[in-house]
């Protein structure tokens, strides 16, 4: 900083002294800093402000996992010894400066502000500040380092001159302050942080140097002070975590006025209890997210304590998981007005801003120290490594991942999809470069985030990009490759790319492909939403890295930018890229019909063409067009030309389309044209249906298969048959099914619960998609656990047709993996069943079974449970009324079954006692 720069803050600070000296409040001074108002955060002119940042990760405090060498040497303070065994203290100091000077910098800032953060969360280890406790030459005084110092001081500046808030994080505390080692640099052989009261009083110390340092920046944006504590306390409620807080907060406070203090609980950064209420005016509740669901509802649990104590929350660190799970959260998170600072900026992974290459060197290193590999390395070949891994730490040696920069920070807010790279027709397209956007806008796959339970990976190749789409490393050495392919595709999986062609015309389709499954694959292109291509396929090449190049004729592109999309229909195939060659004019191909689809919520079937239609949509005839649902002709209302897609016809029937009709269409006539060419004739083209899924009943319904959700969450389900499960059920939440009763009759309704308690109730409603009416309460028994599954048994009447089934949510909460309802009685045999009746209906000791008529013909009298047990039986020679003993019964109900020479009756009944 320049002398005279150090003389204009010293004026502004003494302007803005004389300001608080004259109003003799603190006040107007800290309204020109970034502070807490009410539950939110607002700057210098009380605007709202939404924090969106990175942690500085690796930088001041180095963890296993980042460094690569989890498990041998997870603490920053084991991987400094294993490397001065190698290479000595001299050298291994020198890596450190190293390191320090390159793994953040200016760059990465300016960087960071161009993408589009407003932050920097810095994690600070204490030793870059003050001695430890035992190496101080004088017990109880604190020896200040000015490295660490110097380090804030140049990155305040850089975050200064981007206009960007730089939040203090001790990330190491004197002691380190948690169990999980890796995280605090914890050495257990030494003092913890809460087993020390001189590393507590060094951590105040600090703490008050600091805001002394730094209590008139506004550039600072507060002071997080203990980071992710996880350490069990013999007193209640966090005593000595909360003592701690307000001790450094009191310490702060004597200096600085200004600045926010954020606090974060126990159990890494989540357990505030006994950290409320707040002690402090200008105090923000932090919290940590990793691994878990990203819903608005996943959130209720902090915004709950904002809301009690009316102060802001910030998210202040989450990320290692998929661009998915970002763009979720962080749409969660902003519209709830929670800031958030993502972990880490930079490793060598996927799921980071920048990826960190790692040198062959680098990575023999950490195979030795893992014990992978005996041959000891040298001290040169040592040094070598590690100054090759600090070299690759700068910014100018990173990958920039803009996918996950996307996810981040422009996709929480649009559907829209954006190029990944330009292209023109003509030039070769790889398969991993597909658009960047949302799953299920710019690709679809099945597998796309981690929310808990049972680990599975999005990118099941874990290169390149952060997606749902799985890449792995390509192996083609016979042809043009970016060095990456996509892999383990499956059906109903796609990508989209952009691709800019100057006219319309035909094409040959070039595809790169290996594939090792047995019948290959089979696919299909769509350009702008409408079908460009019949139904391709390729063979098996015999092995997932034996390459071969396909071709198919006859491909129809439009002039412009188009979005292609590639659709995989069937089998496994790896890609590696396309092209579109050879362009010829549309006028060679005969003018086809391609394929037909229903649309995804009404009765309207979508003909696509292979060709632009130029047939003005008064002249289109109905008479041309037959369609037939189930084998059965029905009527065309109309006909008429997409808006969206000229080479799309939209025709719409008389009825309304379910997921489990067969639909097809004919065409006979003449009024559907291109540039003069007729649409050639076909008869029963199969219509793809598109609607919503139809469950038939009896059947079983997985609980994720709704049609609906109104505010449950879903999670990964360790239940038999895995799946996923609902969860964090609230009342007056519920969920829909499209269901088709095939019979009118008594069901018995099992579902498939898990819940710590033994007052959650779900009720099952029936209606027509507005209105609902109810058809059976159930109050689940507690199973010992959240992935303690059991099958928990009513039964309900339904009746036969199409409608809604609704699972509404009464009290209580319950995971819920499916339920099943299985026929008991139908229709006819309820009409069967009024020829006698049962009484008292709940029955306490004995249930009576009264004929309206004489029997003279033995009857046989069964008792069945819910599993379908039979737990009584009873042989009536003859006549009018026996009595049935239930004392032995266990509370539930039952299912009292009649035979006789001629029928099967059913009666249901209950048993209390």
């Amino acid at each position: 900083m320049h002398i005279s720069q150090i003389k204009i803050k010293k004026a502004v600070l003494k302007l803005f002294v004389l300001l608080v000296l004259i109003s003799g409040s603190t006040t107007i001074f800290a309204q020109g800093f970034l502070h807490a108002e009410g539950n939110r955060i607002v700057d210098g002119n009380g605007e709202n402000v939404i924090l969106r940042g990175i942690g500085t990760g690796n930088w001041m405090v180095m963890e296993g996992y980042m460094m690569k060498t989890e498990g041998v040497a997870g603490t920053q303070h084991e991987f400094k010894a294993k490397l001065e065994a190698l290479i000595g203290e001299e050298k291994t100091n020198a890596f450190f400066d190293t390191w320090l000077q390159n793994q953040f910098t200016k760059t990465d800032v300016d960087s960071m502000k161009v993408w589009g953060f407003n932050s920097v969360r810095v994690a600070m280890h204490y030793n870059l500040f003050t001695l430890p406790i035992e190496e101080e030459p004088i017990a109880g005084k604190n020896t200040w380092l000015l490295k660490g110092f110097k380090m804030i001081d140049n990155l305040l500046d850089w975050c200064a001159d981007n206009e960007m808030y730089l939040i203090l994080d001790l990330h190491a505390a004197p002691g380190g302050q948690g169990a999980n080692a890796d995280i605090s640099d914890y050495d257990p052989s030494k003092p913890s942080l809460w087993e020390s009261e001189a590393n507590k009083a060094k951590t105040v110390a600090l703490w008050r140097k600091l805001a002394e340092r730094y209590s008139n920046s506004q550039w600072i944006g507060g002071y997080d002070l203990i980071n992710e504590t996880n350490w069990t306390f013999s007193e209640p409620d966090n005593q000595p975590l909360r003592d701690l807080l307000e001790r450094i907060t009191t310490a702060i406070r004597e200096v600085d006025t200004n600045h926010i203090v954020f606090i974060e609980g126990n159990s890494f950064a989540n357990d505030h209890s006994g950290l409320t209420p707040p002690w402090d005016d200008n105090f923000v509740y932090s919290f940590h997210k990793y691994w878990s669901g990203t819903s608005t509802n996943d959130l209720d649990w902090i915004i709950a304590l904002r809301d009690e104590y009316n102060v802001p929350l910030w998210l202040g660190e989450s990320g290692e998981n998929s661009n998915t799970w970002f763009t979720e959260l962080i749409t969660s998170c902003e519209q709830n007005n929670i800031g958030w600072s993502w972990w880490p900026v930079k490793k060598n992974g996927i799921n980071n801003v920048l990826f960190v290459p790692m040198s062959n060197r680098y990575q023999n290193l950490v195979r030795y120290l893992k014990g992978e590999i005996s041959t000891t390395p040298s001290a040169l070949e040592a040094n070598q490594a590690v100054l090759e891994w600090a070299k690759n730490q700068k910014i100018e040696n990173n990958r920039v991942q803009r996918d996950v920069i996307d996810a981040m920070i422009r996709q929480p807010h649009t559907d829209d999809v954006i190029p990944y790279v330009d292209r023109k027709v003509g030039e070769p397209v790889y398969f991993t470069e597909y658009d960047l956007g949302k799953n299920g806008f710019a690709y679809y796959d099945k597998v796309a985030a981690y929310y808990g339970g049972d680990y599975t990976a999005w990118n099941t190749g874990w290169e390149l990009r952060n997606d749902g789409v799985d890449i792995e490393k390509c192996l083609d050495t016979e042809a043009v490759n970016n060095g990456y392919n996509v892999g383990w595709t499956e059906q109903g999986e796609w990508m989209k790319y952009t691709i800019k062609a100057d006219s319309t015309a035909l094409y040959t389709f070039n595809l790169r492909y290996a594939s090792g499954a047995s019948g290959g694959m089979k696919f299909h292109l769509e350009a702008n939403g409408a079908r460009v291509s019949e139904d391709f396929s390729v063979p098996s090449s015999d092995g997932w890295q034996n390459w071969k190049t396909a071709s198919f004729q006859n491909v129809l592109l439009p002039a412009g930018n188009i979005q292609l999309k590639f659709v995989i229909d069937q089998g496994e195939s790896n890609l590696s890229y396309f092209e579109f060659t050879d362009p010829k004019s549309a006028k060679d191909l005969d003018f086809e019909a391609l394929s037909a689809h229903t649309a995804t919520q009404n009765s309207d079937i979508f003909l696509v063409v292979n060709k632009a239609i130029t047939s003005d949509e008064e002249t289109l005839n109905i008479s041309d067009f037959q369609i037939k649902v189930d084998g059965k002709s029905v009527g065309v209302d109309s006909v008429g030309l997409d808006a969206s897609n000229s080479n799309t016809i939209v025709l719409s029937i008389d009825q309304s389309i379910r997921s489990d009709q067969l639909i097809t269409i004919s065409y006979s006539g003449t009024s559907v044209n291109a540039e003069g060419q007729n649409l050639e004739s076909f008869i029963d083209l199969p219509v793809e249906n598109n609607a919503p899924l139809t469950h038939a009943i009896p059947g079983k319904i997985e609980a994720e298969a709704f049609e609906l959700n109104r505010g449950l969450s879903l999670e990964n389900c360790t239940d038999q048959g895995g799946g996923q499960n609902t969860s964090y059920t609230a009342p007056g939440e519920y969920l829909d099914y499209r269901v088709n009763v095939t019979r009118t009759g008594i069901y018995q309704l099992n579902y498939r619960v898990a819940t710590e308690y033994s007052d959650a109730e779900l009720v099952l409603q029936a209606g027509d998609g507005e209105s609902f009416s109810s058809l059976d309460t159930i109050r689940f028994e507690s199973t010992g656990g959240w992935q303690n599954w059991e099958t928990q048994t009513t039964s309900v009447r339904l009746e036969a047709g199409y409608y809604f089934i609704r699972l509404l949510i009464k009290q209580g909460e319950h995971n819920l993996n499916w339920f099943q309802l299985d026929l008991l009685t139908s229709a006819p045999e309820i009409e069967a069943a009024e020829s006698f009746r049962i009484y008292p209906n709940p029955a306490n000791r004995k249930l009576t079974v009264e004929f309206l008529e004489y029997h003279y013909n033995p009857v046989t009298l069964q008792v069945f449970n819910m599993r379908g047990s039979a737990v009584k039986t009873i042989q009536l020679e003859s006549g009018s009324r026996a009595t049935i003993d239930v004392t032995g019964l266990l509370q539930g109900v039952y299912v009292l079954r009649l035979v006789d020479s001629n029928k099967t009756i059913n009666k249901q009944f209950l048993v209390t006692h």
